[in-house]
């Protein structure tokens, strides 16, 4: 039987107390209400009482009495289901990650606050442990994601086991257990971002160049698209860093990595800082002719550069020299090979006087 009316259930829990061992209550806060604050509301207010009644031994009624009480004194978000997944008890903490008061949580279904993604895996899971007549469970920890009472996400780890003293006389009963990931998601957002970006320019680092270079290779191979890279490098930028000290160098690279950055015609493309006063960019979908426009662009962007900001003269100016491969139609087997390409092709854009774009595959349809 479920007793959702608040009074009735604290009157059916101070029953419960009256009964229990006096001697296990004295000086015991959490079951003695004359040494409880007095402006502290009774902990039963919540209790799974639709169970309370139907346990055949009082030692098992002052058992869940006292888990109750103790739930509510716990920083993490407990709650307790019936085998048809309804709510039966929830702590505050569990109340306030499931965005809603307790009274209102009380008889819903808990599964009601799960996002898609989880909801049926674990309707089926109190399904099958139904139909089995078994309650041996232990499941998780799991990231889920919550759909909550006031409209928000949240993802959290959910542990739920059966209450073990349950078991056998009873429906079973379930405690859930649920931690709050919203801090150390975004901690390891944050980190994951510092991780796959250059410190100075803000562009992506030589880990997260390689990782998109092998992610946009694959997915053009398969299409049979093209995919091209340019591997840009300041020109004698040792002689700029010695006339201008390494402060005004770093500068330089930061204004030179936003200016080709400028450059990139769709999101999908990626400029990175390789090492250096080297650059790179990944431009899937796009042939050498496309490729060589682009680094065009960069060459006049880069020209345009000046440097009076930081009280150089308006005569100093930078060139960069550019190297440009393209993979099409399975000319190479593997992304490494157009590093290569575009690296040897940054050699000759050097060695033949630097300011230079030179593409290294000649097939430019």
């Amino acid at each position: 039987m479920h007793i959702r009316n608040f009074a009735q259930k604290k009157r059916v829990i101070n029953d419960m107390s009256n009964n229990s061992n006096s001697k296990n209550n004295k000086n015991n806060p959490l079951t003695d209400p004359s040494i409880r604050d007095a402006n502290e509301s009774s902990n039963f207010e919540h209790a799974p009482i639709s169970f309370v009644k139907s346990l055949p031994h009082s030692n098992e009624c002052d058992q869940l009495a006292m888990l109750c009480n103790m739930i509510n004194f716990i920083t993490e978000g407990i709650f307790i289901i019936n085998n048809d997944g309804v709510i039966e008890m929830v702590n505050a903490y569990a109340a306030k990650l499931f965005g809603a008061q307790k009274e209102a949580l009380i008889g819903r279904k808990w599964s009601d606050f799960l996002n898609d993604l989880h909801r049926d895996e674990y309707d089926e899971l109190l399904k099958n442990l139904k139909a089995s007549k078994e309650a041996n469970l232990s499941h998780g920890p799991k990231e889920i994601l919550l759909n909550c009472g006031d409209g928000t996400s949240l993802a959290a780890d959910l542990s739920l086991s059966c209450l073990p003293y349950l078991q056998t006389k009873v429906n079973p009963l379930f405690i859930g257990v649920l931690h709050n990931l919203t801090s150390h998601k975004a901690e390891y957002n944050k980190l994951r971002r510092q991780a796959r970006t250059d410190k100075l320019t803000g562009l992506a680092n030589r880990h997260a160049f390689e990782e998109s270079l092998h992610d946009s290779w694959l997915e053009c191979v398969t299409n049979n698209q093209p995919i091209s890279m340019l591997m840009i490098d300041i020109d004698y930028f040792k002689q700029f860093n010695d006339q201008h000290g390494h402060i005004n160098g770093d500068k330089c690279i930061k204004k030179v990595g936003a200016a080709i950055n400028s450059c990139v015609p769709s999101r999908d493309c990626l400029t990175a800082r390789y090492g250096g006063e080297e650059f790179t960019m990944i431009l899937p979908r796009c042939n050498a002719s496309v490729a060589e426009a682009i680094a065009k662009q960069v060459q006049k962007q880069i020209a345009a550069l000046s440097f009076v900001d930081q009280g150089l003269s308006p005569e100093v100016k930078i060139t960069v020299s550019q190297g440009i491969a393209c993979e099409k139609s399975s000319l190479y087997s593997k992304p490494e090979t157009l590093l290569c390409l575009a690296d040897e092709a940054l050699y000759k854009a050097k060695s033949s006087g630097r300011d230079r774009i030179k593409v290294n595959n000649k097939d430019k349809s």
